[in-house]
């Protein structure tokens, strides 16, 4: 496990912590009740659940509470806490989430993938909440991972100076692998029945559209997220017609220099290829006009995206974060502008989140301490 040291005094008598759980890494803050994080620690996401329960109705997999347990106990013995005194735990993840479990997350997937629960007629589920509170003896909040970044911007960012939380209007929108949003409206965060709410990513911008990883077409996430980069890139180069070549730059960029590929076996290749995110933005610097529609495509998803939220929500301030808008901050701008053209209500501000790839790891800390004194 990554040990991340931040320096802080590790003399208080109780703690909280809190896990983000991202597709790829798992980060753990510890932190007093009130204060800032003391340590940070970080590892890989373990991807497949082996260790699983196989039902008639459902799949059980508890790889995943196993993972962040191990890492809670490590973590606390590195520091030398009694984990007695271990207030609260606060966990941000990828939904779905329903009943302090994970329900099918698509980035974590059970041993048994090629079976029942891969194609969604059993599902598959990663209980969280319940094994926790029974290891460590104290109270655990499962959140959305936007609702966990709106909190962080509440407590730590935009509103880290506003004494009054009741007067916040705020939405965070994450564009990174998928796309997402949380909502604080005059001191309530809004959670929806499940805790889902804010699944803006799965509204329809484009009738039968790109598949989304949700089984549906045309989704803001199938074009404005890490995965519909990817996705929408393949198609359009797939699209291309027979006979012509791969166009520049893009044999230099997914081919090994000198590869001698022809057409079709170019193509026939392109679905193999690691094709990123950043090869996408690479070319489309170069000038090619395959990424550069695939970048609009973006924007104007994006854009619809938070015009929805503005809507519905009607914030005054719109923070944007995840990997893509950090990365690319340059995109923030002409997505707000896209926003501003589909609007019913006072442009909110939008601007790019300024607690960068930490603010899901606030939240969840602030998850914790809400758990100790709500508020």
């Amino acid at each position: 496990m990554l040990v991340l040291p931040l320096g802080y005094d590790t003399g208080m008598r109780e703690y909280v912590a809190g896990f983000d759980i991202g597709g790829t890494k798992i980060s753990l803050a510890v932190a007093g009740p009130a204060g800032e994080p003391i340590e940070r620690f970080a590892e890989p996401t373990v991807a497949v659940c082996d260790c699983v329960e196989v039902g008639s109705d459902e799949i059980l997999c508890s790889s995943l509470v196993r993972q962040l347990e191990r890492m809670l106990h490590q973590a606390l013995g590195k520091l030398g806490v009694n984990p007695y005194l271990l207030r609260a735990i606060g966990i941000v993840s990828a939904g779905p989430i329903r009943d302090g479990a994970l329900w099918c997350p698509p980035n974590i997937r059970p041993e048994q993938a090629a079976g029942a629960g891969a194609n969604g007629r059993v599902p598959w589920i990663l209980p969280l909440v319940t094994p926790l509170e029974s290891s460590f003896s104290c109270p655990v909040g499962l959140f959305n991972d936007c609702s966990g970044g709106v909190l962080g911007e509440v407590y730590t960012g935009v509103g880290k100076d506003v004494a009054d939380k009741a007067s916040l209007h705020l939405a965070y929108a994450t564009i990174s692998t998928g796309f997402g949003v949380g909502a604080w409206d005059a001191g309530r965060l809004i959670l929806g029945k499940d805790g889902n709410a804010g699944e803006f990513g799965h509204i329809v911008v484009e009738r039968d559209g790109l598949l989304c990883g949700c089984g549906n077409r045309g989704c803001v996430e199938a074009y404005a997220s890490g995965v519909g980069i990817v996705g929408n890139t393949r198609s359009r180069l797939s699209a291309i017609a027979a006979g012509e070549d791969l166009p520049s730059p893009w044999r230099e960029l997914l081919f090994p220099e000198g590869a001698d590929l022809g057409v079709p076996a170019a193509f026939a290749e392109l679905e193999n290829v690691n094709l990123t995110p950043a090869a996408v933005f690479e070319a489309a610097a170069q000038g090619d006009p395959t990424a550069s529609d695939v970048i609009a495509d973006l924007i104007y998803a994006a854009g619809i995206g938070l015009a929805a939220v503005a809507n519905a929500y009607d914030p005054a301030v719109i923070t944007v974060g995840g990997g893509i808008a950090l990365s690319h901050p340059e995109l923030i701008e002409p997505i707000r502008e896209e926003m501003a053209r589909h609007l019913n209500v006072v442009p909110p501000d939008v601007r790019l989140t300024s607690l960068g790839h930490r603010v899901t790891e606030f939240g969840a800390l602030a998850v914790a301490r809400r758990l100790i004194a709500p508020r």
